[in-house]
């Protein structure tokens, strides 16, 4: 009966779905934007530190290739990171999806799936950023994968993490002083275009390697070696740019 009534109540059916874990796994997966695209939470750990999500492909989710549709793939990256945090914080926080892209690399087949892990070092930080901003932006990556392991794409995301109602921010955030997640990706591929806008066979592959690069900071380490290596641009070009130190050659 009081699941009855709580369907009449968005906000308490979410508090009763993530109780636990078990029963959050159980009730998301039956959550009809994720019951319709196939997509299943299938492990979540029992303190909030992690969990996996597979896709299974049917006639609503296929596209014109009987491979995964775009959006689905999309989707399996968008759920799972911003709840676990948001349970790993505590009902004083709330946690909104910011922004996001995806790479997609290969086809992807039934049995797809993500693993996602909230590690006590990045609750540390959080609180931190929180701490002194008011606010946290998280960048975080995430890879969905086909059975075999090959890579199917790289999702970029940003999670805004703040005091539940708002909370008061810095005038000047210390976190935007450093690029970061997207905005150090946008940097990486910045470079590449400056350095080799007047050479596109240097400048496709280069961009093709970057892409197939999960995190952002390797990105980043990637190009900016070949950047030194095979344009006219020095190191101290690339700091002028803003590149954090420690991600140029040594």
């Amino acid at each position: 009966m009081g699941f009855v009534k709580n369907l009449l109540h968005p906000s308490r059916l979410a508090a009763q779905a993530l109780s636990s874990p078990q029963l959050a796994r159980r009730m998301m997966s039956a959550w009809t934007p994720l019951f319709g695209s196939g997509i299943r939470i299938t492990h979540i750990e029992p303190d909030w530190s992690g969990g996996r999500l597979e896709l299974r492909l049917n006639f609503l989710n296929l596209n014109m290739h009987a491979a995964a549709f775009g959006g689905t793939l999309f989707s399996m990256t968008d759920v799972l990171f911003g709840t676990l945090v948001n349970r790993r914080m505590g009902k004083d926080f709330e946690a909104w999806t910011r922004t996001g892209t995806f790479q997609f690399l290969a086809p992807g087949r039934n049995g797809a799936y993500l693993e996602v892990e909230v590690s006590d070092e990045l609750i540390a930080w959080i609180k931190e950023c929180i701490a002194e901003d008011g606010y946290c932006n998280v960048p975080y990556t995430t890879v969905v994968r086909n059975r075999d392991g090959s890579v199917v794409g790289i999702g970029q995301q940003d999670l805004h993490v703040r005091p539940r109602g708002g909370g008061k921010r810095a005038p000047v955030p210390e976190q935007a002083r450093r690029p970061r997640g997207l905005v150090l990706e946008a940097l990486a591929t910045s470079l590449v275009w400056q350095a080799f806008r007047d050479h596109p066979e240097t400048l496709t592959v280069l961009m093709s390697e970057q892409r197939r690069i999960p995190a952002p900071e390797e990105q980043m380490r990637h190009v900016a070696a070949a950047v030194l290596e095979k344009s006219e641009m020095t190191r101290e070009d690339l700091l002028g740019m803003g590149i954090p130190q420690e991600l140029l050659p040594q």
